[in-house]
């Protein structure tokens, strides 16, 4: 049986996120659709990875499920760009406090 690859806007059970991915989620607690990547974006609204709420959705929790021990550093604007909201370790997960951010760009770096 071939494995299908994950649409950007997955819906996710709790912290669901693929091994080797970072992952961003609409809902607290990695809940809600779920938008994953495996390496660098610099743009979530028309990237390689078209992250399909984004644009009008503020993220609510984020998951640095990667595997190489680099962390996760998210954007408020496209090319890494306005404000840097985290610094996310490996096995880490984050919830965003409050109505939580609008994020348009991350790289696996801090």
């Amino acid at each position: 049986m071939a494995l299908l690859p994950t649409p950007a806007n997955a819906a996710a059970s709790a912290w669901s996120c693929p091994v080797g991915d970072f992952c961003a989620y609409t809902g607290d607690n990695g809940a809600g659709s779920r938008c994953n990547w495996t390496g660098d974006d610099p743009d979530w609204t028309n990237g390689l990875i078209v992250c399909g709420w984004a644009a009008g959705t503020r993220v609510q929790s984020v998951f640095n499920n990667g595997t190489t021990g680099a962390p996760v550093s998210a954007y408020t604007a496209t090319s890494y760009g306005g404000t840097k909201v985290f610094c996310l370790a490996r096995g880490s997960q984050l919830n965003l406090s409050g109505v939580g951010t609008y994020l348009r760009s991350h790289t696996w770096d801090c």
